[in-house]
């Protein structure tokens, strides 16, 4: 009998969108019926600050969600990375745009509300003054009425996205995964 030929590794579907972010998870179709045409991607950023922007001892991955629409615009990216670049990924978990409009889903919670306006201000002058497009962008909480990010009904969008940051861990997490070592069989 012949030797066993190792398998070619797996090609990969999905897309790199940003030398910034590596993609986790990647649907480029819609999936189900929520909205119109909803789908989304997980993409990792190594981040150096936590969510209110106070230096970390150790970087940190910094998971979040892009909700697409059905034309899976990839410029909302551009927003993404200015938004990185300028310290502000890790209060957010969710991004999306829809109808001409950018929506940040904001993560934690705010100790007043002029911190939550001066945020919203941010994203709004970071989405308005973009290369290759501008949107207005406002940054929401979860449960927010506010929250357009996907064309439907706020109880079926809000259930989407909870449970997108519960099944991704959406957020902040330590950039060191130890290997879980599996047990020694013992022999008889």
């Amino acid at each position: 009998m012949g030797e066993t030929q190792p398998l070619p590794p797996k090609r990969s579907n999905m897309q790199k969108y940003s030398e910034f972010f590596q993609t986790l998870h990647d649907e480029q179709t819609p999936t189900g019926n929520l909205g119109r045409g909803t789908h989304y991607s997980i993409l990792r950023a190594v981040v150096f600050q936590d969510g209110e922007g106070k230096a970390l001892s150790e970087a940190e991955f910094c998971d979040f969600a892009v909700i697409w629409d059905e034309d899976h615009d990839p410029r909302v990216i551009e927003a993404i990375q200015r938004i990185y670049i300028a310290g502000l990924l890790p209060r957010f978990a969710i991004f999306g745009e829809r109808k001409g409009c950018f929506t940040a889903v904001i993560t934690g919670e705010f100790s007043d509300e002029s911190e939550r306006s001066r945020l919203s201000e941010r994203i709004h002058a970071i989405t308005t003054n973009l290369e290759n497009d501008s949107w207005p962008g406002l940054s929401v909480e979860l449960e927010s009425p506010d929250n357009k990010i996907i064309a439907d009904k706020p109880e079926r969008v809000s259930l989407y996205l909870d449970n997108l940051i519960m099944l991704w861990e959406l957020g902040l997490k330590s950039a060191y995964q130890p290997q879980v070592k599996s047990p020694q069989l013992l022999s008889a």
